[in-house]
């Protein structure tokens, strides 16, 4: 039994060790220098007893920390363990014994580097812990085989099969719950294990790289969680799930430092909210380091759910919920960013087949987020400064799916979507400067919009599902300070289209930096030009034979008369020419709706708060000052 700590002004933590090996066979021994050489070690039998405790507690030997409810205990045992080629560079090491410095407990974590060897293999070793009577659990492997270590490197590890199950057990509400997983990996395979850049954040030496693992593989698994004792109410009383195949790629880490992340936690402070726990926190979180996964996939990834109350009969009821994924990977992901996470074949069930989802594709890419340091920074300066928060705030790149298809009981035919893309870029802070959006097939029962009128139109034109396609494109340019909705187009097939591009001018960078003085900033605005074209839309015409016949009178008539209301309404507006061109415009378009466009074309840029005086003062000026023209065409 010894103690340690990363502080002198800190409780030493406590650790004990039991190793029994009944018996180890050495053959094939040689020494060269300070280097010993065995051709195979076999060992029948190993049992290790590994204990953690706070040294404060009145432990005195390894019989007390035995018996004690307040140690994390790990026990293990090995059988059928033998390596070959073994090679190791002896040095005189300290002991584990208490007084252990924490340069010598070091010491002894570089000495795992200092040995090699072509081959060791483990017919089954199993590991028990228990925390505190709180937690318990074993962790087992079966047929172990480890090939080509040197360095701290191991080349290949492979596995027949490795289980994970725990017990935790707390008392919630009066209610003694329990929490029961069991997880279990079979196939699975690690490449290029390097030790190194963890040993490098305990302090024990530099890594030559910050590669952990090359790749890691699992060729199945299956897990399983349940609750017991609690309420019904509980979000879950079984869960299952299952997968295939999958791949991790090129895992790395770096910057941590163990000593100072045992230090932070133990200088954590009870009063969260002062001055003192703040730079304790930002302390911790130095201390982190960062990590990165270049690649990683799944294969045939399947989730059930059984609330409380159907987990009682899981074998006779459906699950409450339940997902399955045919594929699902993500690239490049980062401490502080995600280069991709995309999935394939998603399925999803709610209460059975109460409601169904169905989605080919998902992807979101090109996401970036602050540093945690960052995030709680800004969070307790947002308190004061409001516009502090935008620097808490991520970015994403793009979002798309395709192949959206959803059922439910409520729903009369299936909602589906073709396509949705949202592109986002060249962002100030959170805030994307270009925009793009394209939403394509979205179709769904007419019954759904529920209103008569609109109901009675949609059948006048024969359309019993409504399918809409949407694509439009924002973007500023720094250099001219335009901002330009270069293409709005709409469409309701079989019912109406339309298209919309504006520009806009005097738009600084300061609206994308502090975009709550946005009213401010707007207002020093230009408009530099517009157009609007609604086409092929008999949804219009439609529309109006339907008021009409509510009226008693001719559509033509009805038409005319709201159009001419309308104009009535405009006041000296109504006098200018482009007025009574957009009225007899709109009145052709109202009879036969082929093509009707609006072109604002201002021969210089005209700022926005001259557009609203000259609207509420002299609107008749406006047409000629924005150089607006109608055209129809049949």
């Amino acid at each position: 039994m010894f103690s340690f700590s990363f502080d002198e002004d800190k409780p030493k933590a406590g650790v004990y060790y039991i190793i029994n090996t009944p018996k180890a066979v050495y053959e094939g021994s040689s020494r060269d220098g300070e280097t010993f050489s065995f051709d195979t070690v076999t060992t029948d039998t190993v049992n290790i007893e590994l204990g953690f405790f706070d040294k404060t507690e009145n432990i005195n030997s390894v019989a007390e920390a035995q018996a004690s409810n307040d140690v994390f205990k790990v026990t293990s045992s090995a059988t059928g363990y033998v390596v070959s080629g073994y090679t190791e560079n002896w040095i005189n090491l300290p002991v584990l014994a208490d007084g252990i410095t924490t340069d010598e407990f070091q010491q002894l974590l570089v000495a795992a580097t200092r040995i090699s060897y072509d081959r060791g293999s483990i017919a089954a070793a199993t590991a028990d812990f228990v925390v505190a009577d709180a937690v318990t659990g074993t962790y087992s492997i079966k047929n172990g085989v480890f090939s080509k270590a040197k360095d701290g490197v191991i080349a290949l590890n492979t596995f027949e099969k490795v289980a994970y199950s725990s017990t935790t057990s707390v008392v919630t509400d009066g209610r003694d719950v329990s929490t029961i997983s069991e997880t279990v990996y079979n196939d699975f395979e690690i490449k290029n294990q390097d030790v190194r850049p963890l040993l490098a954040l305990l302090g024990a030496g530099d890594a030559p790289s910050d590669l952990l693992v090359g790749e890691y593989s699992v060729g199945s698994f299956t897990s399983s969680m349940k609750t017991e004792g609690g309420p019904a109410s509980a979000p879950f009383g079984v869960m299952e799930s299952s997968g295939g195949a999958s791949v991790t790629k090129d895992v790395r880490m770096s910057g941590g430092d163990a000593g100072k992340l045992w230090q932070a936690f133990n200088n954590l402070t009870s009063q969260p909210e002062s001055e003192e726990a703040v730079e304790q926190l930002f302390g911790l979180l130095d201390a982190l380091g960062s990590f990165s996964v270049a690649y990683s996939d799944m294969n045939d990834m399947a989730v059930k759910v059984w609330d409380p109350i159907r987990a009682r009969k899981k074998d006779t009821k459906a699950p409450s919920f339940e997902l399955a994924i045919k594929h699902l990977s993500t690239t490049d992901l980062t401490t502080n960013s995600l280069g991709q996470l995309k999935l394939e074949g998603l399925h999803g069930a709610v209460e059975g087949d109460d409601a169904v989802f169905d989605l080919n594709e998902f992807e979101i890419a090109d996401i970036a987020w602050p540093s945690l340091r960052t995030i709680i920074e800004s969070s307790l300066a947002a308190e004061t400064d409001p516009a502090e928060a935008m620097k808490a705030i991520p970015t994403i790149g793009r979002i798309s799916l395709a192949g959206l298809n959803m059922q439910a009981d409520d729903l009369p035919t299936p909602v589906s979507l073709d396509k949705l893309t949202i592109e986002m870029g060249n962002h100030i802070g959170p805030i994307p400067t270009s925009l793009s959006e394209i939403i394509g097939g979205l179709s769904f029962d007419a019954a759904l919009l529920q209103e008569p009128m609109v109901l009675g139109v949609l059948d006048r034109l024969g359309i019993e599902r409504v399918n809409l396609t949407q694509d439009f494109k924002i973007a500023w340019n720094e250099s001219t300070e335009d901002l330009t909705l270069e293409k709005f187009e709409f469409e309701l097939e079989n019912g109406l289209k339309l298209r919309a591009d504006i520009q806009l001018g005097g738009i600084p960078r300061s609206l994308f930096e502090k975009p709550h003085e946005a009213e401010a900033v707007i207002a020093l605005a230009t408009f530099k030009g517009a157009q609007i074209e609604v086409m092929d839309s008999p949804l219009i015409s439609e529309l109006l034979t339907a008021q009409a016949e509510q009226a008693g009178v001719p559509a033509e008539m009805l038409a005319s008369m709201m159009i001419d209301g309308s104009l009535q309404q405009a006041g000296p507006l109504a006098e200018t020419e482009f007025a009574l061109e957009l009225a007899n415009a709109a009145k052709k378009f109202a009879g036969k709706p082929t093509n009707i466009r609006v072109t604002l074309a201002p021969q210089s840029a005209v700022p926005l708060m001259q557009l609203g005086g000259l609207a509420a003062l002299a609107p008749q000026q406006l047409p000629e000052l924005l150089g607006a023209t109608v055209t129809y065409t049949e």
